[in-house]
Formats: structure tokens, C-alpha cells, sequence
């Protein structure tokens, strides 16, 4: 009898992946939604839904019962507020950790698909292990780390597995969605730093490496980045996405000086109130001042994990689906 799954955050850019890439695999998948969730994508894939909420114990105890696997990718990118990410990131993941414990201890894997974040920057050329103590710099981070924490507390009585992904790109990604949509307009900002400043990989490699260690007998307990095994500047992100969207066509060339006056800007009006911009002075700073590279080389020795796709593969893939979509 196939598995059965139950996927929190299937709505998201990374959850939905997951989903289509079980509904493919002929699993019985469950998705965790709240009532004001969008779910048109989702409908589109033989899946069953569940209400759910972080503060309703009840609700997650329902959602639980009977699956073997729970994959966990919910929870919020962006807040102004620290309680909407502890909300959101730590006490969501300490309630389904519990409901678990309540009503389903014959689960056989709990995935819980954190962040880099919880880790916190890199040194300078240095990529870092999971062994190394973490170190979050944002909010949003910390919650992370509290989500992690959360997992961790119960490793003894729940099979569990944690993942930690870098920067994640490929369709239906808001920021690569973004990216290429100005690229097309013949607008491309031209970074100067040429240095290694973050790791990659795309979405269906990360989905892979998710279901990989799920199934894996040696990482329960663990903790785990998967990344394509490279490092990128952002320049190089950018120029690989130019020469998809745009090929040999002229372009107008938009300077980092450009850059840095528009994120000061952003943070003058969000300051005002009157808008709210996932941009500004420390996103920038974030991206292109503090280094981000992590070494996959623990699930390539535990469960053999690989990436199939280079940068180039994977930019050249999401441009194409873009493409489609508007012919």
C-alpha cells in the first residue's frame, strides 16, 4: 500500500513542489491548511485537505492520525513581528511535534524543513558544517532555530529528520519569478562583487533530497544541508539568468550604486507606514555583505545525495517555464 503523507506549507513555492512530487511517486498525501489558505494549485493534484491552526492542538491531533510521514515546510518568511514568527516557525512546530506524540506514535519519519537561517551567516570562504554551533543574525532565524529546537527535544521518541536548504530558486518562486520577469524587460543589475557570497540549489534537487532522507535509516536524529555543492555570487546569478531570458539581446545595464539608492528609499517609505517592501538596506547588506555557503557533504555520505542540476541547468529550466506560460 503506497505511504501516506501529510504536507504542511503545500501552498508555498517549496511544499507544492513536494506535493506534485508525491502525488508522481502514487503517494496518499494529505495537506495541512488554514481556512484562509490559497489552495487553486493544490486542487489540481488527487490530495485531501485538513484544517489546521498552530494554536489548535485539536485540529493537529486530527491531521496526524494514520500518516507515516510528515513533511513540515510550513511557516512564515516575512514579519514585521517577532511574535508572528515565533508563531509561525516555533510554536506551529512544537504543537505538531505534540500532537505526534499524542496520537500517532507509530509515524515513521517527521521531516522538518527549516532554514540556513537557523544557522546563521558563514565565515568568509569558509563553508559551513552542521557540526558547527548555530549562530542566527534575524528573527526570523532565531524562531527557526526555536522550530529546530523543538524537534530536537523529542529525537528520542519521534523518528525525526531536519533540513536545512540555502537559497532555493526555480518556478513559481516569488524572487526568481522577480528576477526574471525585469531580466525580460531588459533591465539587469550589475553586481561588482565576483566572490562566492551564497549556495544554491534548485527546488526539484531539494524535493529529491527531502524524500532521500526521509527514507533513510541513518538520518534520524540529524540535521542536514543540501546544496548543489557550489558557491555563487549574486553577479553570477544574475548574468546565468541573463543569458537564458535575454541571450545576445541588448540590454540597459542597471549599476549597484542604483541598488543601494533604491533600497535607501525603501527604507525611508517603509518607515512612512504607508507601504510594506521585503527590501531595504539590511536585506541588501544580507545579500551581497554576508557570505551564506554550506557544505552538503554529510547527506552525500549518509544517503548518497547529488544534485542533478547546475546553475545553468536550473535557470535555464525555470526560464522556460515562464516562457510557456505566456504563450
Amino acid at each position: 500500500m503506497p505511504p501516506k503523507a501529510l504536507v504542511t506549507g503545500g501552498t508555498g513555492f517549496i511544499g507544492s513542489h513536494l506535493v506534485e512530487a508525491l502525488v508522481a511517486r502514487n503517494w496518499r498525501v494529505t495537506c495541512l491548511v488554514r481556512a484562509t489558505s490559497k489552495i487553486e494549485l493544490l486542487k489540481k493534484f488527487p490530495v485531501q485537505f485538513a484544517l489546521g491552526s498552530a494554536q489548535d492542538l485539536e485540529s493537529l491531533e486530527k491531521a496526524v492520525q494514520g500518516q507515516d510521514f510528515i513533511f513540515h515546510l510550513a511557516g512564515r518568511i516575512r514579519s514585521t513581528s517577532r511574535k508572528a514568527y515565533d508563531l509561525a516557525n516555533h510554536q506551529l512546530t512544537r504543537n505538531l511535534v505534540k500532537a505526534c506524540l499524542r496520537k500517532n506514535k507509530s509515524l515513521r519519519r517527521f521531516v522538518h524543513v527549516s532554514s540556513i537561517s537557523a544557522a546563521g551567516p558563514s565565515f568568509p570562504g569558509f563553508y559551513s558544517e552542521e557540526s558547527q554551533p548555530s549562530s542566527p543574525n534575524s528573527e526570523y532565524g532565531r524562531s527557526k532555530l526555536r522550530g529546530e529546537e523543538a524537534v530536537r527535544e523529542t529525537r528520542h521518541l519521534i523518528p525525526a529528520t531536519i533540513i536545512r536548504p540555502p537559497n532555493v530558486y526555480g518556478p513559481r518562486q516569488q524572487e526568481t519569478e522577480l528576477l526574471v520577469k525585469l531580466i525580460s524587460k531588459r533591465i539587469v543589475p550589475i553586481l561588482k562583487e565576483k566572490r562566492a557570497a551564497t549556495s544554491l540549489i534548485y527546488v526539484k534537487d531539494l524535493v529529491e533530497g527531502i524524500l532521500q532522507a526521509a527514507q533513510s535509516e541513518k538520518t534520524k536524529g540529524e540535521v542536514y544541508y543540501l546544496t548543489d555543492g557550489k558557491g555563487y555570487s549574486w553577479r553570477e546569478i544574475i548574468l546565468t539568468a541573463k543569458k537564458f531570458a535575454l541571450r545576445e539581446s541588448l540590454f540597459f545595464p542597471f549599476p549597484e550604486e542604483f541598488i543601494v539608492g533604491a533600497a535607501f528609499l525603501v527604507d525611508i517609505f517603509n518607515k512612512t507606514g504607508l507601504v510594506k517592501i521585503f527590501f531595504g538596506t539590511k536585506l541588501w547588506e544580507a545579500m551581497v555583505k554576508t557570505p551564506w555557503l554550506f557544505s552538503s557533504s554529510k547527506a552525500e555520505r549518509d544517503f548518497g545525495f547529488r544534485a542533478r542540476y547546475s546553475l545553468n541547468d536550473g535557470i535555464k529550466e525555470t526560464v522556460e517555464y515562464y516562457r510557456n506560460l505566456v504563450r
